[in-house]
């Protein structure tokens, strides 16, 4: 059975993470653990599409710390972000988890906010010290 909008905000309310709803299927999520990070979740049957933006490049990024920052994206794809990635989306790294709207239900939601939780808590900052090296 498909999801509703209705359906993904009562996931959020049953949560208890505070968010707004910016327009029809758009809420961002807020929770002050994340340091001003925001989880956007938006409903675009037939898929559920979770993004936060961790951190932003500067355009002047030396060329051994951008393929360093790469090289360490690309292997945390592989080893903890199994089901969501890590992008470049212009100058910002951003990870995302793509769920099917018709199969998920509130531990899937849950599940997926947390692998963005972890990527905000545990990644940004080594990102941050990456871009400082």
């Amino acid at each position: 059975m498909a999801r509703t909008h209705e359906d993904i905000e009562r996931y959020i309310l049953t949560s208890g993470i505070e968010y707004d709803q910016p327009g029809s299927g758009t809420w961002v999520l807020r929770d002050s653990s994340w340091g001003g990070a925001q989880i956007v979740v938006h409903h675009d049957e037939p898929l559920v599409i979770f993004r936060v933006k961790l951190i932003d490049l500067p355009a002047d990024l030396a060329q051994a710390v951008e393929l360093t920052m790469l090289r360490r994206l690309l292997t945390l794809n592989a080893t903890e972000m199994l089901q969501g990635a890590y992008a470049l989306e212009g100058r910002s790294v951003v990870a995302v988890e793509v769920m099917q709207a018709e199969n998920l239900d509130q531990n899937e939601f849950l599940a997926a906010v947390d692998t963005l939780t972890l990527a905000v808590e545990e990644h940004r900052d080594e990102f941050g010290r990456l871009l400082q090296s």
